[in-house]
Order: structure tokens, then sequence, then C-alpha cells
């Protein structure tokens, strides 16, 4: 067995066609299929099954294809690894960011980003924070940029900086200039949909509060997105807690409705995410520092009153 029979079998899992990924593997088809009929006779495992359409992997084929994938990365963890002590910034970024960060964090460095390393192709891709998870463990992504901490033994955690959140009140009344966990009205809150983990943060914030536990259940309402979860809350007239970022371009009339909490001001921390064996250390360490040059002059400086919340 040899790497490229591993990539000839990745492609065609990834394109569940033989003729499509002969085209990406720039080879024939015949020669495709050879090679990876080779291989399956060589471990005496049939990954493919070619008389459906399209072609279906097999059963024992799937627990292969999770090794290939394991090897395909070390393969080009080598690869970057050998680039790095040559001094080359070149090849794959591959991140995965929340959606609540992506939107608000992404403009603020990825230009530039791109700019400082023409010869690194970047790829970025919103998930969730188990996604991510799963994602950085089979290697098919380099980065998670997500709330800490995560404390898994298999990933490395490398801070970025601490986020506060601000409530977004669109409840009838006078808006006041700060406000305690315990003086919000939780009967009017909406959240995010359950994946999300700004939403299990949000939960923290009100079990801190003796009133969450008394909160009137008529009203409930649970969003997907952070777009809809503003529109439903003014039409509402509800309230619902937003993190620091996601309100910096938002519209004066809206801007006019977000109160500031009391201290301790709960907040959640954002970082980078890798897995323990990730070798592009340099460019890890260049990226944090774009992101936290680029993103400090949008955030309030207050960490002495913050309250950290944990994602999970």
């Amino acid at each position: 067995m040899n790497i490229q029979q591993f990539q000839y079998v990745l492609a065609v899992v990834d394109l569940k066609n033989f003729e499509a990924a002969a085209e990406k593997c720039f080879v024939t088809q015949s020669t495709l299929s050879t090679m990876i009929g080779r291989f399956e006779k060589e471990i005496g495992i049939k990954i493919f099954n070619r008389k459906t359409k399209p072609v279906s992997i097999t059963v024992e084929g799937e627990e292969i294809i999770k090794r290939l994938r394991i090897l395909a990365s070390e393969v080009d963890a080598l690869n970057n690894l050998i680039q790095e002590l040559k001094g080359e910034m070149i090849g794959e970024l591959k991140i995965g960011i929340i959606p609540t960060v992506a939107p608000y964090l992404l403009p603020l460095f990825l230009t530039n980003f791109a700019e400082a390393f023409p010869k690194v192709k970047i790829i970025v891709r919103e998930m969730t924070t188990s996604e991510i998870q799963k994602a950085l463990k089979i290697r098919s992504i380099d980065v998670g940029v997500l709330a800490l901490p995560l404390e898994d033994d298999m990933l490395n955690e490398v801070d970025l900086y601490s986020e506060p959140f601000v409530l977004y009140d669109c409840s009838e009344g006078d808006i006041t200039n700060k406000i305690s966990v315990n003086d919000i009205d939780y009967s009017k809150l909406c959240l995010l949909q359950e994946g999300h983990c700004l939403r299990t943060q949000v939960q923290r914030i009100c079990d801190l509060s003796d009133q969450y536990t008394n909160r009137d259940e008529n009203f409930e309402f649970e969003s997907g997105s952070m777009d809809s979860l503003l529109r439903i809350t003014r039409a509402r007239k509800g309230m619902t807690i937003l993190p620091y970022l996601a309100t910096t371009d938002l519209s004066p009339d809206i801007k006019q409705r977000l109160v500031e909490f009391d201290k301790p001001i709960p907040v959640r921390k954002v970082g980078l995410v890798t897995h323990k064996f990730f070798v592009k250390k340099k460019l890890l360490s260049e990226l944090k520092l774009l992101i936290q040059n680029s993103v400090i002059e949008h955030l309030p400086q207050k960490e002495s009153e913050y309250k950290i919340l944990k994602p999970l």
C-alpha cells in the first residue's frame, strides 16, 4: 500500500464517483480503479460497493476510511513541518469558526492575514463547537476559533480575547444604563437554538439570577441565527443577550436599546484550538497575533470586572 492509493480512495469517498475522482487526481479512471482494487486486494477488504449509483461504502470500508484520513493528515503534517523548518509559509490552513463569532471577527483580520501569507490557501467554515472538536480530531480542519475552555486532552487551546455580554432590551419602558442579572425579565428572553455554545453561555448568565427559576413559561422563542434573534426580539418586544462584537455594527436605533451588565460582567473567552500534534506553529502564532491586534480596539478593556463563563 502507498500514499497515492490513500489519496485515490479518499477522492472517491469525497466525490462519490470514480470518474470525477480520477479527474481530481489527474489520472485515468482505469488507473485509479486498478490502484484502489490492488489496495482492497492487499488488505483483504472491499471498501466500495461499485454496483450502486452513486458508489457506496461498505461497513468495513467506513472504518478503513477513518484511518486513511488520519494517515493522510499525518502526511500533510509532515509536509507542513518540513515547510516550517525551511521557513516557508505555503499550503492550506483550514479554519472552523462558530457562527456567533464568524461574522464579527472574520472581517477584522481575514483580509490582512491573506495578504500577509499569499502562498497559504485559507479555507474557512462555520461550524458548531462539537463539529469543530470532531473535525480537529480527525484532522479535517487545522484550527478552530470558538469559546473556551473545552478541556479536551486531545486538543491545545490558545487564548485570544475576552468578550463581554450585553443585554438587548426591546421591552416597553425606559432603558437603564446598567442592569443586574437579577433584574432581567426572563419571561421575555429569546435564545439561540440548542447546539450553539452561546445559548449555553446565556443560560449560565440566567443561572446567576434568583429570578430565572421563577420565569413565566408563556413566552419562549429559539432562533437559529443572530439576525433572526434580533428581529424576533424586536418584534416581540422581548430581550436577548448578545456578545459585544455582535453589537459593533448595529444601527443606532438598536444600539440605543443595549444595556451593559453590572459587575461582575459576564463574558466569554474566545480562542484558537488545534490538535495536540498540530505542527504549523509559526502560522498559528502569526494568526493569533493578527487577530489580537485587530480586535483589541473593538472591545472594552474591563477585564478586572469580568466573570468568565464556560461554553459547555
